[in-house]
């Protein structure tokens, strides 16, 4: 893998722990536990998501792409479902970080537009 490539897998790896970090946020303030159990499973894809990177192969490239996609499934679910506006920005900064995960994946692939 060249240098370029790899400086943009930690740079990818340093977006997915500003994720985490924003989803720690989001949890910390809910007021509900049933939504916990989505909560840890986005954490869960996150930590997925972050070994997929490390290893930075082309088949694990492919696969993040997918983790990417049921990561923001369960975001955007959590999202649609919070019962404070409060929390609203947070969501909103959370899908943005994961969109620019998953263009900057396809950079690393060669496959972006």
């Amino acid at each position: 893998m060249n240098k370029d490539k790899r400086a943009l897998i930690d740079a990818l790896l340093k977006k997915i722990m500003e994720c985490e970090s924003t989803l720690e946020k989001i949890s910390a303030t809910c007021c509900m536990p049933l939504r916990s159990k989505k909560m840890q499973d986005t954490f869960l894809g996150f930590n997925h998501l972050s070994s997929l990177l490390k290893a930075a192969n082309q088949e694990s490239m492919k696969s993040s792409l997918a983790v990417i996609e049921q990561c923001g499934s369960q975001i955007g679910k959590l999202y649609v479902t919070c019962c404070t506006e409060k929390r609203e920005p947070l969501y909103q900064q959370l899908l943005k970080q994961l969109n620019e995960i998953h263009t900057n994946i396809h950079k690393v692939m060669g496959t972006a537009h």
